[in-house]
């Protein structure tokens, strides 16, 4: 009886940390403290308590894009003429999860553009309530991840990409930083263009009167 008794507590503590190992192993949950905060979100099975996140002293990753700039747009046809290459790598070191946002470097919690997964399996898209984001889909061993990005229309904010990438259940490094892109295009010229027509209908004017 004994024995029996040693055996289920031992298959139960397997089961425990089984499951403690695999909290959220398809990507972040669509809460608060994930999509504004962009912590991860790990549970303890046996107390229901969220396990505390300790945050490495490195950095032994970085977001790479393909270009500083993007294309201001008008219209989701064509936004989506030009995307941004983007990568998460890891700088000697592997990573198991990760979420990130594309948001303006002065500040501000909202999620501007859009997210296209380009790896099947990796990543996914979550809708957040402060706008589209990217986190993983699996919880294994990973070097990389790509994913391409395009911007809102009418969208003329300078952005960077922010990410937390999770290295196991309890090391996380949040805080990792793209380059910031600026954006380029009609919209950066449409001061100018108001200014010009203003202009020709004061010419018109002068003449006809």
């Amino acid at each position: 009886m004994m024995f029996r008794l040693c055996v289920s507590f031992a298959v139960f503590c397997v089961l425990c940390c089984k499951i403690s190992v695999l909290s959220y192993p398809q990507g972040a949950p669509v809460r608060t403290e994930s999509c504004i905060n962009l912590q991860p979100i790990h549970m303890d099975p046996l107390t229901n308590q969220q396990v505390p996140n300790q945050q490495g002293t490195t950095r032994p990753y970085r977001i790479l894009v393909s270009q500083q700039q993007y294309q201001t747009c008008t219209s989701n046809q064509q936004c989506g003429l030009q995307p941004l290459q983007v990568s998460i790598q890891g700088q000697g070191g592997l990573f198991r999860g990760f979420i990130v946002q594309a948001r303006t470097p002065n500040g501000g919690s909202r999620s501007w553009g859009q997210f296209i997964p380009l790896q099947t399996g990796d990543s996914k898209v979550i809708q957040c309530q402060n706008g589209l984001t990217l986190t993983h889909t699996a919880n294994n061993d990973k070097n990389i991840v790509r994913f391409a990005w395009i911007p809102e229309p009418g969208m003329r904010e300078q952005v960077q990409f922010v990410a937390t990438v999770v290295q196991n259940l309890r090391t996380i490094y949040p805080g990792v930083y793209s380059a910031q892109l600026r954006p380029v295009g009609v919209f950066n010229n449409a001061p100018f263009k108001t200014a010009g027509i203003i202009s020709f209908v004061t010419s018109v004017i002068a003449i006809l009167l």
